[in-house]
C-alpha cells in the first residue's frame, strides 16, 4: 500500500511540473501581454548599440535603446527576458523602450538560423557576401523561404511535440517569434533599402519589401499588441501611406554626413530631398531617429542642434556599434 501511495504522489507530482512546462513552451498561436511602457513618440533621447551590451554603462537618461537579441548575435548567447527587463528599467524606477535590431534584407552567418553547408550549397535566396559587412550576404526577401525563417503565420498550429522541440532546440524557432517572447518591445528593421539593388531586375522591388514590413508588423501586433516597428533607412518607401500605417517611427543613417566616407559632409540636396521624405512620417505621428557616426564634440553639437530642430532625435557612434551608447552634447 505504501509503495502505491508512493507512486501516486510521484505520478502526480510529475504530471503537475509536466502541466508546468507546458505552459512554458513555446506557442506561437499564442496572444502574449501587451506591451507597456512610455510611448515612442515621447522619446527624447535614444541609444543604439549591438555589441558588448552593459546595463551599467547605458546612461540613464536613454528613452529608447536598440540592441541586438544575443550579445554576440549567436543562439548560445541570447539575452533573457530578465536581462530585457535590466535594459528596461532605469536607475530611478522608470522604464525605457528597448527594441531588437533585425535585418530582413541580408542574412548573417552568426545567426541561430544559419546552417553550415549553406557556405556549399547555398539555397535559392542566399546571394553573395555583402563586401562592406562580412558575415552579411544578400538575400532575395521577397523568397517565401527567406521570410519563413523570419517569421511563419502558417505555424500556429503546433502539435506538442512541435513545441517541445523548439524548446529543447530554440535555434529552430522563428526569429521573430523569439524576439517577440523575450520580451522586446519592438524590433528595429534594417536593411530595408535593399529593395534599391535588388540581386536581380525586379520591378515589384519595393512593393515587395514594403509587403514583407507590413507582414512583419501585423503578425507581431497581432502576437504583441503594441508591439512597435521602426525600419531604418528606405525613407522612400514612406511615400507609401500603406508603409506608414505599417511602422511606429523611422530611423535614418548618415543624414547630414557619411554618405561618401565617414566625415564628409553629404551634399545639401541629398540631405533636403531625405529630409523631405523623413517628413512624411513626422506629419504622421511617426518620431524620427537619427544616427551619425561623426567625432568631435563642436561637431556633434552642431549637427545635434540642426537634427533639433527639424525635429528629429539625434545620436551618434561608431559605425561598428560596440560602444556604450552616450548623450548628444546639449543644446
Amino acid at each position: 500500500m505504501r509503495a502505491f501511495l508512493m507512486f501516486l504522489v510521484v505520478a502526480g507530482t510529475a504530471a503537475w511540473l509536466g502541466m508546468t512546462a507546458l505552459d512554458r513552451l513555446p506557442d506561437p498561436a499564442g496572444v502574449l501581454p501587451a506591451r507597456a511602457g512610455p510611448a515612442l513618440k515621447d522619446a527624447k533621447t535614444w541609444g543604439y548599440q549591438l555589441q558588448h551590451i552593459n546595463t551599467r554603462l547605458i546612461p540613464p537618461e536613454i528613452d529608447l535603446l536598440v540592441v541586438d537579441y544575443s550579445r554576440d548575435g549567436s543562439a548560445s548567447r541570447v539575452l533573457t527576458p530578465h536581462d530585457i527587463d535590466m535594459l528596461r528599467l532605469r536607475p530611478d524606477g522608470t522604464k525605457r523602450i528597448v527594441i531588437c535590431y533585425l535585418s530582413i534584407g541580408e542574412a548573417e552567418n552568426y545567426r541561430g538560423y544559419w546552417k553550415r553547408r549553406w557556405f556549399q550549397s547555398p539555397p535559392a535566396w542566399l546571394g553573395p557576401e555583402n563586401p562592406a559587412w562580412k558575415g552579411n550576404f544578400l538575400v532575395r526577401y521577397w523568397d517565401p523561404e527567406w521570410q519563413r525563417l523570419i517569421l511563419d503565420p502558417g505555424r500556429a498550429a503546433l502539435t506538442l511535440w512541435d513545441r517541445v522541440l523548439l524548446a529543447l532546440f530554440p535555434q529552430a524557432q522563428r526569429y521573430l517569434d523569439h524576439i517577440l517572447e523575450s520580451g522586446f518591445d519592438g524590433v528595429y528593421l534594417d536593411r530595408v533599402d535593399a529593395y534599391e539593388k535588388p540581386l536581380e531586375a525586379r520591378p515589384t522591388a519595393k512593393a515587395d519589401m514594403i509587403a514583407f514590413v507590413e507582414k512583419i508588423s501585423a503578425y507581431a501586433k497581432k502576437r504583441r499588441p503594441g508591439f512597435l516597428v521602426v525600419p531604418q533607412n528606405g525613407e522612400e518607401l514612406l511615400a507609401e501611406p500603406r508603409y506608414r500605417r505599417a511602422i511606429d517611427g523611422v530611423g535614418k543613417e548618415d543624414l547630414m554626413y557619411g554618405e561618401t566616407g565617414d566625415g564628409i559632409a553629404n551634399s545639401p540636396p541629398d540631405v533636403r530631398h531625405t529630409i523631405a521624405q523623413l517628413n512624411r512620417a513626422r506629419t504622421d505621428g511617426r518620431p524620427v531617429f537619427v544616427i551619425e557616426y561623426i567625432a568631435g564634440d563642436s561637431l556633434q553639437r552642431t549637427v545635434a542642434a540642426e537634427l533639433r530642430r527639424l525635429g528629429f532625435v539625434p545620436t551618434f557612434s561608431e559605425r561598428g556599434l560596440n560602444l556604450p551608447p552616450t548623450l548628444p552634447p546639449p543644446p
